[in-house]
């Protein structure tokens, strides 16, 4: 869900940018899978998951979120050939409306990926573990839309079209 969020915001441009030179770009999956480990780590303490819950849980969590990070890097690709498309000199509504199209068909996979999880979590999590879970999923994206604006702001301003 968090990382979803991440994600998204990941595949929208918005890490491209944080991590500067193409080079860089290649870090991307590492820092996904880091991000991914993170949370998974903090939301064994913060939840209090016992032995049991986390076996059940982590295959769950961790597959879907490598089915979402392939998504989201589709997703990428077709937003950033949607803003050179919008930014040419002549925009072919063929072509834009393919491309919102497929957006459209990713978010639309990720949002059932994350209901898959949710119900998941609702068969195996106590009423204050799901009561918890919501507070984490704020906080911790809340702490990690912090550390990637900080780092934004190291970088500089995100120049974009469109």
């Amino acid at each position: 869900l968090i990382l979803g969020a991440l994600g998204r915001a990941l595949a929208a441009g918005f890490a491209p940018s944080l991590l500067g030179a193409p080079q860089e770009a290649a870090r991307r999956p590492r820092l996904r899978e880091s991000l991914s480990d993170l949370y998974l780590v903090r939301l064994t303490r913060a939840l209090d998951l016992s032995e049991d819950q986390a076996a059940k849980l982590y295959p769950v969590l961790t597959r879907a979120e490598k089915d979402k990070a392939s998504l989201q890097g589709r997703m990428g690709d077709d937003l950033r050939d949607l803003r050179a498309e919008l930014a040419g000199p002549s925009v072919r509504e063929g072509r834009v409306a393919a491309l919102v199209g497929r957006i459209r068909e990713a978010r639309r996979a990720i949002r059932l990926k994350e209901d898959e999880v949710e119900t998941v979590l609702e068969a195996h999590l106590t009423p204050v573990q799901r009561a918890r879970y919501v507070l984490f999923t704020v906080d911790f994206m809340r702490s990690v839309g912090e550390n990637l604006q900080r780092v934004r702001g190291q970088r500089g301003i995100i120049k974009r079209n469109p």
